[in-house]
Protein backbone atom coordinates (compact mmCIF):
# COMPACT_ATOMS: atom_id res chain seq x y z
CA UNK A 1 0.00 0.00 0.00
CA UNK A 2 1.37 3.24 -0.99
CA UNK A 3 -0.51 6.69 0.61
CA UNK A 4 0.04 10.15 -0.77
CA UNK A 5 -1.13 12.85 1.61
CA UNK A 6 -1.79 16.64 1.05
CA UNK A 7 -2.05 19.13 4.08
CA UNK A 8 -4.77 21.43 3.87
CA UNK A 9 -5.93 24.26 6.54
CA UNK A 10 -9.92 25.84 6.08
CA UNK A 11 -10.50 29.39 6.81
CA UNK A 12 -13.46 30.55 8.90
CA UNK A 13 -16.25 32.21 6.24
CA UNK A 14 -16.56 35.80 6.13
CA UNK A 15 -20.28 35.66 7.94
CA UNK A 16 -19.16 35.48 11.50
CA UNK A 17 -23.31 33.91 12.88
CA UNK A 18 -22.52 31.05 9.93
CA UNK A 19 -18.65 30.30 9.73
CA UNK A 20 -16.44 28.37 12.08
CA UNK A 21 -14.59 29.51 14.77
CA UNK A 22 -10.85 29.09 13.90
CA UNK A 23 -9.08 27.93 11.19
CA UNK A 24 -9.39 23.37 10.64
CA UNK A 25 -6.35 21.84 9.89
CA UNK A 26 -6.56 18.19 8.20
CA UNK A 27 -5.18 16.02 5.57
CA UNK A 28 -6.38 14.20 2.36
CA UNK A 29 -5.22 10.58 1.43
CA UNK A 30 -4.22 9.23 -1.58
CA UNK A 31 -4.03 5.75 -1.11
CA UNK A 32 -3.09 3.24 -3.62
CA UNK A 33 -3.82 -0.58 -2.52
CA UNK A 34 -2.42 -3.68 -3.22
CA UNK A 35 -4.78 -4.30 -6.02
CA UNK A 36 -3.71 -0.61 -7.59
CA UNK A 37 -6.62 0.45 -6.84
CA UNK A 38 -6.24 4.09 -5.66
CA UNK A 39 -8.80 6.42 -3.67
CA UNK A 40 -9.10 9.30 -1.39
CA UNK A 41 -10.84 10.15 1.71
CA UNK A 42 -10.07 12.88 4.16
CA UNK A 43 -8.41 12.72 7.46
CA UNK A 44 -9.89 15.28 9.98
CA UNK A 45 -9.41 15.35 13.62
CA UNK A 46 -10.90 17.07 16.29
CA UNK A 47 -9.06 17.53 19.65
CA UNK A 48 -11.82 19.44 21.24
CA UNK A 49 -13.69 16.12 21.08
CA UNK A 50 -10.93 13.77 22.59
CA UNK A 51 -9.15 13.35 19.07
CA UNK A 52 -5.09 12.95 19.21
CA UNK A 53 -2.95 15.46 16.91
CA UNK A 54 -3.19 15.06 13.18
CA UNK A 55 0.67 13.98 13.34
CA UNK A 56 -0.23 11.21 15.44
CA UNK A 57 -2.87 10.16 13.13
CA UNK A 58 -0.56 10.13 10.44
CA UNK A 59 1.99 8.62 12.46
CA UNK A 60 0.24 6.03 12.73
CA UNK A 61 -0.22 5.37 8.76
CA UNK A 62 2.65 4.06 8.53
CA UNK A 63 2.15 1.22 10.77
CA UNK A 64 0.15 -1.57 11.46
CA UNK A 65 -1.60 -0.23 13.19
CA UNK A 66 -3.75 2.77 12.72
CA UNK A 67 -5.30 4.99 14.98
CA UNK A 68 -9.11 4.26 14.97
CA UNK A 69 -9.76 7.65 13.13
CA UNK A 70 -6.96 6.68 10.62
CA UNK A 71 -8.54 3.12 9.92
CA UNK A 72 -11.91 4.73 9.37
CA UNK A 73 -10.33 7.14 6.64
CA UNK A 74 -8.43 4.20 4.98
CA UNK A 75 -11.73 2.22 4.97
CA UNK A 76 -13.50 5.35 3.22
CA UNK A 77 -10.51 5.28 0.58
CA UNK A 78 -10.71 1.36 -0.46
CA UNK A 79 -15.05 2.58 -0.78
CA UNK A 80 -13.36 5.16 -2.81
CA UNK A 81 -10.72 3.40 -4.78
CA UNK A 82 -13.75 0.62 -5.77
CA UNK A 83 -15.97 3.14 -7.48
CA UNK A 84 -13.57 4.90 -9.23
CA UNK A 85 -11.87 1.70 -10.74
CA UNK A 86 -15.24 0.80 -12.17
CA UNK A 87 -16.09 4.16 -12.76
CA UNK A 88 -19.02 5.10 -11.15
CA UNK A 89 -20.49 7.58 -8.92
CA UNK A 90 -21.00 5.85 -5.30
CA UNK A 91 -24.36 8.58 -5.06
CA UNK A 92 -25.83 6.86 -8.16
CA UNK A 93 -29.53 5.47 -7.46
CA UNK A 94 -29.42 6.81 -3.93
CA UNK A 95 -32.60 8.83 -2.15
CA UNK A 96 -31.70 12.27 -1.42
CA UNK A 97 -31.22 13.50 2.06
CA UNK A 98 -31.82 17.04 2.63
CA UNK A 99 -29.73 19.21 5.20
CA UNK A 100 -30.59 21.66 7.93
CA UNK A 101 -28.98 24.79 8.29
CA UNK A 102 -26.40 25.36 11.00
CA UNK A 103 -25.53 28.76 12.59
CA UNK A 104 -22.29 29.09 14.79
CA UNK A 105 -22.91 32.10 16.20
CA UNK A 106 -26.55 33.12 16.15
CA UNK A 107 -28.12 35.08 18.70
CA UNK A 108 -26.93 38.50 17.09
CA UNK A 109 -28.08 36.97 13.80
CA UNK A 110 -30.49 39.28 11.80
CA UNK A 111 -33.57 37.82 11.83
CA UNK A 112 -33.29 38.36 7.32
CA UNK A 113 -30.68 35.55 8.31
CA UNK A 114 -33.62 33.00 8.46
CA UNK A 115 -35.91 34.45 6.39
CA UNK A 116 -33.43 33.75 3.98
CA UNK A 117 -32.89 30.12 5.11
CA UNK A 118 -36.87 29.56 4.76
CA UNK A 119 -36.68 31.15 1.11
CA UNK A 120 -33.86 28.65 0.59
CA UNK A 121 -35.93 25.90 1.33
CA UNK A 122 -34.93 24.53 4.66
CA UNK A 123 -36.94 23.18 7.26
CA UNK A 124 -34.92 22.89 9.83
CA UNK A 125 -32.10 24.54 11.80
CA UNK A 126 -29.38 23.97 14.32
CA UNK A 127 -28.44 25.80 16.69
CA UNK A 128 -25.80 25.83 19.51
CA UNK A 129 -27.15 26.74 22.65
CA UNK A 130 -26.17 26.49 26.67
CA UNK A 131 -23.30 29.60 26.88
CA UNK A 132 -25.95 32.05 27.50
CA UNK A 133 -29.60 30.42 28.00
CA UNK A 134 -31.43 33.86 28.78
CA UNK A 135 -30.33 35.97 25.96
CA UNK A 136 -30.61 32.49 23.59
CA UNK A 137 -34.17 32.15 24.72
CA UNK A 138 -34.92 35.53 23.90
CA UNK A 139 -33.14 35.33 20.65
CA UNK A 140 -35.30 32.24 19.90
CA UNK A 141 -38.67 33.93 20.92
CA UNK A 142 -38.31 36.65 18.62
CA UNK A 143 -38.03 33.79 15.57
CA UNK A 144 -41.25 31.77 16.79
CA UNK A 145 -43.33 32.91 14.24
CA UNK A 146 -41.06 31.13 11.12
CA UNK A 147 -41.68 27.81 9.95
CA UNK A 148 -38.77 26.20 10.77
CA UNK A 149 -38.10 23.06 13.11
CA UNK A 150 -35.15 23.86 15.85
CA UNK A 151 -31.83 21.37 16.56
CA UNK A 152 -30.75 22.54 19.27
CA UNK A 153 -27.27 21.23 20.49
CA UNK A 154 -26.38 22.35 23.97
CA UNK A 155 -23.02 19.69 23.60
CA UNK A 156 -23.84 19.00 27.72
CA UNK A 157 -23.06 22.76 28.79
CA UNK A 158 -26.49 22.61 31.00
CA UNK A 159 -25.92 20.53 34.38
CA UNK A 160 -26.65 17.23 35.09
CA UNK A 161 -29.49 17.93 37.87
CA UNK A 162 -31.46 19.68 34.63
CA UNK A 163 -32.41 22.88 36.90
CA UNK A 164 -30.71 24.83 34.51
CA UNK A 165 -32.06 23.28 31.54
CA UNK A 166 -35.81 23.36 32.64
CA UNK A 167 -35.33 27.27 33.15
CA UNK A 168 -33.99 27.32 29.51
CA UNK A 169 -36.77 25.41 28.17
CA UNK A 170 -39.61 27.04 30.63
CA UNK A 171 -38.46 30.80 29.25
CA UNK A 172 -39.19 29.56 25.52
CA UNK A 173 -42.43 30.90 23.43
CA UNK A 174 -45.04 27.73 22.89
CA UNK A 175 -44.56 28.17 19.27
CA UNK A 176 -40.94 27.08 19.74
CA UNK A 177 -41.41 24.50 22.31
CA UNK A 178 -43.37 22.60 19.84
CA UNK A 179 -41.32 23.13 16.44
CA UNK A 180 -38.40 21.78 18.44
CA UNK A 181 -37.29 18.68 16.75
CA UNK A 182 -34.38 17.52 18.82
CA UNK A 183 -32.39 18.92 21.77
CA UNK A 184 -28.69 17.34 21.44
CA UNK A 185 -26.74 16.54 24.70
CA UNK A 186 -28.73 18.74 26.89
CA UNK A 187 -25.91 17.51 29.57
CA UNK A 188 -23.94 14.47 29.77
CA UNK A 189 -25.12 11.52 29.27
CA UNK A 190 -27.26 9.88 32.25
CA UNK A 191 -29.96 7.43 31.93
CA UNK A 192 -31.92 8.74 34.85
CA UNK A 193 -31.36 12.79 34.09
CA UNK A 194 -32.21 12.22 30.18
CA UNK A 195 -35.04 9.88 30.75
CA UNK A 196 -36.68 12.27 33.47
CA UNK A 197 -36.21 15.19 31.53
CA UNK A 198 -37.55 14.20 28.03
CA UNK A 199 -40.21 12.55 30.37
CA UNK A 200 -41.31 15.73 31.66
CA UNK A 201 -40.65 17.87 28.85
CA UNK A 202 -41.72 15.69 25.83
CA UNK A 203 -38.82 16.74 23.91
CA UNK A 204 -37.03 14.08 22.15
CA UNK A 205 -33.35 14.22 23.06
CA UNK A 206 -30.21 13.46 20.95
CA UNK A 207 -27.00 11.90 21.81
CA UNK A 208 -24.25 12.90 19.78
CA UNK A 209 -20.32 12.61 21.26
CA UNK A 210 -20.68 10.59 24.41
CA UNK A 211 -21.80 7.36 23.52
CA UNK A 212 -22.30 4.79 26.57
CA UNK A 213 -20.12 1.69 26.21
CA UNK A 214 -23.38 -0.35 25.90
CA UNK A 215 -25.36 -0.62 22.78
CA UNK A 216 -28.57 1.08 22.54
CA UNK A 217 -31.37 1.17 23.71
CA UNK A 218 -29.93 4.31 25.54
CA UNK A 219 -32.47 5.36 28.22
CA UNK A 220 -33.82 9.34 27.67
CA UNK A 221 -32.13 9.29 23.91
CA UNK A 222 -34.50 9.12 20.83
CA UNK A 223 -32.08 10.20 18.34
CA UNK A 224 -28.46 9.11 17.76
CA UNK A 225 -26.45 11.76 15.66
CA UNK A 226 -24.01 9.83 13.60
CA UNK A 227 -20.85 11.78 12.34
CA UNK A 228 -18.93 9.08 10.18
CA UNK A 229 -15.49 10.34 10.28
CA UNK A 230 -14.74 9.46 13.86
CA UNK A 231 -17.45 6.54 13.66
CA UNK A 232 -18.58 2.84 12.36
CA UNK A 233 -21.63 4.36 11.29
CA UNK A 234 -23.34 1.35 9.30
CA UNK A 235 -23.41 -1.06 12.48
CA UNK A 236 -24.29 2.15 15.20
CA UNK A 237 -26.74 3.01 12.87
CA UNK A 238 -28.43 -0.88 12.45
CA UNK A 239 -28.05 -0.76 16.39
CA UNK A 240 -29.79 2.02 16.82
CA UNK A 241 -32.60 1.02 14.35
CA UNK A 242 -33.27 -1.84 15.83
CA UNK A 243 -33.50 0.37 19.46
CA UNK A 244 -36.13 2.22 17.66
CA UNK A 245 -34.54 5.44 17.55
CA UNK A 246 -34.33 7.77 15.01
CA UNK A 247 -30.87 8.90 13.28
CA UNK A 248 -28.96 11.50 11.78
CA UNK A 249 -26.13 12.01 9.97
CA UNK A 250 -23.47 15.23 10.11
CA UNK A 251 -20.28 15.88 8.67
CA UNK A 252 -17.32 16.67 11.58
CA UNK A 253 -16.80 20.68 10.20
CA UNK A 254 -14.00 18.44 7.75
CA UNK A 255 -12.76 19.10 4.25
CA UNK A 256 -15.66 18.64 1.30
CA UNK A 257 -14.15 15.34 0.39
CA UNK A 258 -15.06 13.99 4.08
CA UNK A 259 -18.50 15.94 3.73
CA UNK A 260 -19.12 14.59 0.71
CA UNK A 261 -18.66 10.68 2.85
CA UNK A 262 -20.82 12.23 5.38
CA UNK A 263 -23.54 12.35 2.67
CA UNK A 264 -22.99 8.99 0.70
CA UNK A 265 -23.60 7.42 4.20
CA UNK A 266 -26.81 9.37 4.72
CA UNK A 267 -27.73 8.54 1.68
CA UNK A 268 -26.91 4.81 1.85
CA UNK A 269 -28.37 5.15 5.50
CA UNK A 270 -31.87 6.44 4.09
CA UNK A 271 -31.92 3.57 1.24
CA UNK A 272 -31.41 0.79 3.93
CA UNK A 273 -33.42 2.09 7.33
CA UNK A 274 -35.78 4.13 5.45
CA UNK A 275 -37.42 7.67 7.30
CA UNK A 276 -35.89 6.99 10.63
CA UNK A 277 -32.71 8.68 9.01
CA UNK A 278 -33.80 12.45 9.41
CA UNK A 279 -32.24 15.35 7.61
CA UNK A 280 -28.80 15.41 8.23
CA UNK A 281 -26.06 18.03 8.92
CA UNK A 282 -24.50 17.83 4.98
CA UNK A 283 -24.20 21.19 3.72
CA UNK A 284 -21.08 23.91 3.97
CA UNK A 285 -23.54 26.67 4.27
CA UNK A 286 -20.77 29.39 5.13
CA UNK A 287 -18.47 27.41 7.16
CA UNK A 288 -15.05 28.06 5.38
CA UNK A 289 -14.13 30.41 2.81
CA UNK A 290 -15.34 29.67 -0.30
CA UNK A 291 -12.61 27.49 -2.65
CA UNK A 292 -13.18 25.32 -5.33
CA UNK A 293 -13.93 22.30 -3.46
CA UNK A 294 -16.41 23.75 -0.96
CA UNK A 295 -18.36 25.49 -3.90
CA UNK A 296 -19.67 22.09 -5.00
CA UNK A 297 -21.77 21.04 -2.00
CA UNK A 298 -23.94 23.17 -0.57
CA UNK A 299 -27.30 24.24 -0.02
CA UNK A 300 -30.37 22.14 1.57
CA UNK A 301 -30.68 19.84 -1.33
CA UNK A 302 -27.15 18.39 -0.61
CA UNK A 303 -26.44 17.52 -3.85
CA UNK A 304 -23.51 15.09 -4.80
CA UNK A 305 -20.33 16.39 -6.53
CA UNK A 306 -20.07 15.32 -9.77
CA UNK A 307 -17.47 12.66 -10.46
CA UNK A 308 -16.56 9.06 -9.94
CA UNK A 309 -16.44 7.44 -6.36
CA UNK A 310 -17.01 10.37 -3.73
CA UNK A 311 -16.25 13.04 -6.73
CA UNK A 312 -13.87 15.79 -7.01
CA UNK A 313 -12.14 13.65 -9.79
CA UNK A 314 -10.46 16.86 -11.72
CA UNK A 315 -9.69 18.72 -8.29
CA UNK A 316 -8.03 15.75 -6.38
CA UNK A 317 -5.94 15.05 -9.70
CA UNK A 318 -4.45 18.60 -9.62
CA UNK A 319 -3.38 18.95 -5.68
CA UNK A 320 -0.05 18.41 -4.93
CA UNK A 321 0.54 15.37 -3.74
CA UNK A 322 3.38 14.11 -1.23
CA UNK A 323 4.49 10.51 -0.69
CA UNK A 324 4.08 9.55 2.33
CA UNK A 325 4.87 5.27 2.00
Amino acid sequence: MKIWTHHYTLQPGSDPTRAARSPRHGALLCVEFDDERIGHADLHPWKEFGHAPLTDHMASLGTDQPTPLANLALRHARTDAAARRAGLSLFDELPEVRSHALFTDWIDAPRNAFEQCVAEGYTAVKLKIGRDPQREAEALNALADLPLRWRLDANAFFTTGGESINTFLETLDPNIRQNIEFLEDPMPYDPFAWSTLSEREKIPLALDWELPATPPPWPGAQVLVIKPAAQDAFPLALAAAHAGMEIVVTHSMDHPLGQSVALWTAMRLRQRHGDIVLDGGLQVGGLYAPDEFCAQICGPQTVPPAGTGFGFDKLLEQLPWKIMR
